[in-house]
C-alpha cells in the first residue's frame, strides 16, 4: 500500500511537471507567440521578418504537440486509474497555479518572446532592445522605424 501512495505522489508531481514544461510551452506558442508575431507583421520585412518567426513558432507547436500527445498516450494507455487520477490532480493544480501567468500581458512571457524572436528583428537597435527585453527601447526602435506598435496593450 505504501508503494501505491508513493507512486501516486510521483504521478501527481509528473502531472505538475508535464503542464509546467510541455503544455505551458504549447500554450505560450498560441497565446503569446502567434499574437505578438501578428502584431509585428505590419512592419514588413524591413523591420521584423514575421514569416520566419511564424515558421519557427509553427515548428515549436508541432514538436510540443507530439510531445504532449505522446506523454498523454503513455499515461492514459499504461497507467492504472489511480495513477491517471494522480497525474490529473498534479496537472490541474499546476494549471490553477499558473492560469493568470499565461498570455502576453505577463511580463516574463513578453520578455521570453522578445528574447526568443529578437533574431528576426533587422535593425540593430531593435534587435538589441528585443534581446535585452527592454520594452521601452523596443517601442522607441519601432517608432524610429515608422511603426507605433505597443506590446503592453
Amino acid at each position: 500500500m505504501e508503494m501505491k501512495i508513493l507512486y501516486a505522489a510521483l504521478m501527481a508531481l509528473a502531472g505538475w511537471i508535464f503542464f509546467y514544461i510541455c503544455v505551458r510551452q504549447l500554450v505560450f506558442n498560441f497565446t503569446v507567440g502567434y499574437p505578438l508575431i501578428s502584431k509585428l507583421k505590419p512592419t514588413g520585412e524591413s523591420v521584423f521578418y514575421a514569416k520566419a518567426a511564424r515558421h519557427l513558432n509553427n515548428i515549436s507547436v508541432i514538436i510540443w504537440f507530439f510531445i504532449v500527445a505522446g506523454i498523454s498516450f503513455v499515461v492514459i494507455r499504461f497507467a492504472p486509474l489511480y495513477l491517471q487520477v494522480s497525474f490529473a490532480v498534479g496537472f490541474i493544480s499546476c494549471i490553477l497555479l499558473f492560469i493568470k501567468k499565461l498570455g502576453p500581458k505577463d511580463k516574463k512571457n513578453l520578455e521570453a518572446f522578445l528574447r526568443t524572436y529578437s533574431r528576426f528583428a533587422l535593425p540593430d537597435d531593435l534587435r538589441t532592445a528585443m534581446y535585452n527585453a527592454d520594452v521601452p527601447k523596443v517601442h522607441a526602435a519601432l517608432r524610429a522605424s515608422g511603426f507605433d506598435i505597443r506590446f503592453d496593450k
